[in-house]
């Protein structure tokens, strides 16, 4: 039942912070797409429910399991995180559950500061794998700010290239501005020739399919 409980928790805040996107920015997510640990990679949704898990029981003055989850974290190591301190971790479980405190809360963690211009908000993430002793390494994010994007998408029409990826600051955090260049799409049955196409992520891909489909009529 438990389990059960954690799961709906953890689909019903990802549905909550898709349709709010004020709780991403809070969160210091915006431009987030995934962090791994080790070889455990978790999406933005697994690091959103865990961070809004941790400020909640922060907020309520909470702690979980024998290690009393969140905790403050010193960061004797050093490691770099996108905001000042003082910080807080709080588990985030490769089975895509929340940490109740009644399991081991495993290697990983996501870290945030709890008072960040009166928010509590996401900072960053680590690790005990790979760390000696009871150390932590930095967990790598993948954000939608690395870098270029030179992959590709093919259909039954033609093929869809996003060229480049330009990021803007936004307040702690960075949003991303993708420029999409125009898909040439081909086909026996459209005597006028190449229709032109523009579009980023999933929302590019639907336009394709369902122009693929149109012309297949």
């Amino acid at each position: 039942m438990r389990n059960l409980l954690s799961s709906l928790a953890l689909a019903l805040y990802a549905v909550a912070a898709t349709a709010d996107p004020s709780l991403e920015a809070r969160q210091g997510t915006t431009s987030l797409i995934g962090v791994t640990c080790g070889s455990t990679t978790y999406t933005k949704q697994q690091v959103d429910a865990a961070v809004a898990e941790g400020c909640r029981l922060h907020g309520f003055g909470r702690q979980l399991g024998d290690k009393r989850y969140p905790h403050q974290f010193n960061n004797f190591e050093g490691l770099v995180f996108a905001a000042a301190g003082p910080y807080q971790e709080f588990p985030i479980l490769a089975n895509r559950l929340l940490y109740a405190g009644s399991k081991s809360p495993g290697p990983d963690r996501v870290v945030f500061n709890p008072n960040l211009k009166g928010e509590c908000v996401y900072v960053g993430a680590m690790t005990h794998t790979g760390a000696s002793g009871n150390g932590f390494l930095s967990c790598a994010e993948n954000s939608a700010g690395a870098g270029a994007a030179t992959t590709s998408l093919t259909t039954l029409t033609g093929t869809l290239k996003p060229t480049s990826t330009s990021v803007s600051s936004s307040s702690s955090r960075t949003s991303t501005s993708t420029s999409t260049s125009s898909a040439a799409a081909t086909t026996s049955a459209n005597p006028n020739g190449a229709q032109g196409l523009a579009g980023t992520g999933s929302q590019g891909a639907a336009v394709v399919g369902v122009v693929a489909g149109l012309l297949l009529l």
